[in-house]
């Protein structure tokens, strides 16, 4: 039986992709950068954190002390607008209430810088909703490394063999077999339904309604 249910932020549980775009025009239009890329190419460039993201819309061609800087505006701009357009997808509260009500221990895991996974989560589910949220630490590694399922899972006294891991990207299934954790990829993210399958998840799911029937 599962006890604990863990969860991807961004493309997931909610859809924050607007919001990283334009904090990530800011940091481009700050260095004077063409502001060229669109939604949909944001939704490619998002997946490895924040700093990855910008490392994507600069293609590359930053330094590694001035992506540091790059970051450092990114995160003051993100925290300012990080809630103006997110919103759950359909569905979600619905799913994640019913693991509740069995009992099941819930869990965020993101690459999000942790500050605002929190802030994101508290507003959009409530204060304490989630019995355990790990977002991006610069002193830790970031998924794939299994380091903040592991986390979570040891504060929240679960086997990796009694969770379960629901991501939309193919960084998210590999995260999960790293910590020996069951892998869903829930394909209403920001990936394609080819690059989730050549990850070889244990199921590819298309609608939160089947959530909770997997756990």
């Amino acid at each position: 039986m599962i006890k604990c249910a863990l969860f991807d932020l961004d493309g997931t549980l909610a859809d924050t992709v607007e919001d990283l775009g334009r904090a990530v025009d800011s940091v481009l239009e700050a260095y004077g950068r063409e502001k060229k890329w669109s939604v949909s190419d944001y939704r490619k460039f998002v997946g490895n954190g924040a700093r990855k993201l910008i490392d994507r819309a600069f293609e590359h061609t930053l330094d590694d002390k001035e992506l540091d800087r790059a970051f450092e505006i990114f995160k003051k701009k993100y925290n300012e607008i990080l809630l103006d357009n997110a919103c759950l997808y359909d569905g979600i509260k619905e799913a994640l209430d019913s693991l509740k009500e069995q009992g099941i221990k819930l869990a965020v895991i993101t690459n999000k810088p942790h500050q605002s996974a929190v802030k994101m989560v508290t507003t959009l589910f409530g204060e304490g909703y989630f019995d355990c949220v790990i977002g991006a630490n610069e002193e830790k590694p970031k998924k794939p490394d299994p380091w903040g399922v592991l986390q979570a899972l040891e504060t929240l006294g679960v086997k990796p063999e009694d969770a379960i891991y629901f991501g939309d990207s193919d960084i998210d299934v590999y995260t999960a077999k790293n910590a020996g954790v069951e892998s869903v990829a829930c394909s209403w993210g920001y990936r394609s339904f080819e690059c989730l399958l050549a990850s070889a998840p244990s199921v590819i799911i298309d609608k939160p309604s089947y959530i909770p029937k997997l756990a």
